[in-house]
């Protein structure tokens, strides 16, 4: 597929994704326009429907354009909806699915994720597949439970050989500041990697997303089992994201 990244370097490179959220302009995207990392992280932006023909022109060619949703249905009769098919006619390459503010405020099921799964794979695009556990599952030590849970409904049955990315989203952590332990996070990872395996014989990334911000992302990144992070406010910070793709 023309839109995988490369893996083959996994050891050093990094997956760094900008999630923008209902956030952003051409003011912004033109600001992004000079943005020339020191690195050479895999960087995927990921913008709302209504900028993504401008980011596709504006920003720098190494740049990844990533949607931050899609339908699960192709086409019909869904007003409101775009279908993947949609997003790869504009270019996109990569596509959010199932953070957890589409599971929270829009009540979407792993069966719901499972089926715009296959739809992103069937049109040639990533998924970037979102998984977490609320405050009051972390407190009841049900972590693991839940994440495998996830897996299970959401992405098991796809084949052993395709290309997707899983990011590990501690929902507790979104936006508050608060972040895991260090070996919380290997551990973590760990664990969803092991149950990933079970599934796919190809190399799955799973990213950490949480409140990752300049300050710490070279600290998370360092930590064994993370190949990159999925970054929410700081991605809208020229200069902050420009450092986390730095690290």
């Amino acid at each position: 597929m023309s839109n995988e990244l490369n893996l083959s370097a996994r050891d050093n490179c990094k997956i760094i994704v900008a999630n923008w959220k209902m956030n952003g302009s051409e003011t912004l995207l033109k600001d992004f326009a000079t943005f020339s990392p020191s690195k050479g992280n895999d960087v995927i932006i990921c913008v709302p429907f209504t900028l993504l023909d401008s980011a596709k022109e504006i920003l720098p060619n190494f740049i990844k354009i990533g949607a931050q949703n899609c339908s699960e249905e192709d086409k019909g009769a869904f007003t409101g909806e775009i279908s993947a098919s949609m997003l790869r006619e504009r270019g996109v390459t990569h596509v959010i699915i199932g953070h957890s503010e589409r599971r929270k405020l829009f009540s979407e099921t792993n069966s719901i994720i499972s089926k715009k799964v296959e739809t992103v794979l069937k049109n040639e695009l990533t998924p970037i597949v979102c998984i977490g556990e609320t405050r009051s599952e972390k407190k009841a030590n049900k972590t693991f439970q839940v994440l495998e849970k996830q897996i299970d409904g959401s992405i098991k049955n796809l084949g052993s050989h395709i290309g997707l990315i899983v990011a590990y989203e501690p929902i507790w952590a979104i936006g508050s500041g608060l972040v895991p332990s260090d070996n919380e996070i290997k551990e973590t990872h760990l664990h969803i990697k092991e149950k990933l395996s079970q599934f796919f014989t190809t190399y799955i990334p799973v990213l950490y997303g949480g409140s990752a911000n300049s300050e710490n992302c070279s600290k998370i990144t360092s930590i064994e089992n993370v190949d990159g992070l999925l970054v929410g406010g700081a991605s809208l910070k020229k200069q902050d994201f420009l450092a986390i793709c730095n690290c």
